[in-house]
């Protein structure tokens, strides 16, 4: 039987996984933030593929214009299928490897996220970690809130074996990557399903609204005159 699923958030800047607890046949999504010459909504079908999908553009004149106000896009689009069994709750984590605010630095996407010195670490990838960092290796967070809100870096020595030197990355890298605090009660879990806005649709602070519809029948019937 198909469901139906709406979301409000703010957005941070960062890709954002939203959880529908189902993949959505068709989604429709509304930055109410858009300026006129940005994408003020998104039109998603699942049967599209990734990074397909319609790209709707406010006119600021009652349509007297003659500019396209709707694009399909075939390729670099904003939405893409999320199915996971390892991100989950997980936290989305940056990678700064050099000449940021400090050396291999990390960054939580929300600072509230920011774990505590000493707290265990465990990275999960989905873009590409940082080279010297292993999704099968235990950290514990060190420099928290060191060098700015959210921030920590990583030791593979907890703190009570003795001096906890900073693992040293050689990458920034490639996002969307995640970190969970195991200290924190969060457990690696089955994940979620829905779609991943990416961080291009939406600038911080933007509110973002989502109607999401998961179908009874979601088929491909090809080119009509074969039928």
């Amino acid at each position: 039987m198909g469901q139906i699923a709406t979301r409000r958030f703010i957005a941070n800047g960062s890709a954002i996984n939203l959880d529908f607890g189902f993949i959505p046949a068709y989604s429709k999504i509304l930055n109410a933030a858009a300026a006129v010459d940005e994408v003020m909504i998104l039109e998603y079908f699942n049967l599209c593929g990734d990074a397909q999908e319609f790209w709707h553009y406010p006119v600021n004149d009652q349509g007297t214009t003659t500019a396209v106000s709707i694009v399909k896009k075939a390729s670099a689009g904003y939405v893409s299928e999320y199915d996971s069994v390892s991100v989950g709750e997980n936290q989305i984590v940056t990678f700064d490897y050099t000449g940021g605010a400090a050396e291999d630095l990390m960054t939580c996407s929300n600072a509230q996220d920011e774990p505590d010195n000493g707290d265990v670490i465990k990275f999960v990838e989905s873009g590409g970690l940082a080279a010297s960092l292993s999704e099968t290796t235990t950290y514990y967070a060190i420099d928290c809130g060191t060098y700015g809100a959210g921030t920590f870096r990583v030791s593979t020595t907890s703190p009570q074996n003795g001096t906890q030197s900073r693992v040293e990355i050689t990458s920034d890298g490639t996002p969307t990557n995640y970190f969970k605090n195991l200290s924190k009660g969060e457990p690696i879990v089955a994940g979620g399903k829905g779609i991943t806005l990416s961080a291009s649709f939406m600038d911080d602070g933007d509110v973002i609204y989502v109607y999401a519809v998961e179908a009874d029948t979601d088929q491909n019937l090809g080119d009509s005159a074969s039928w």
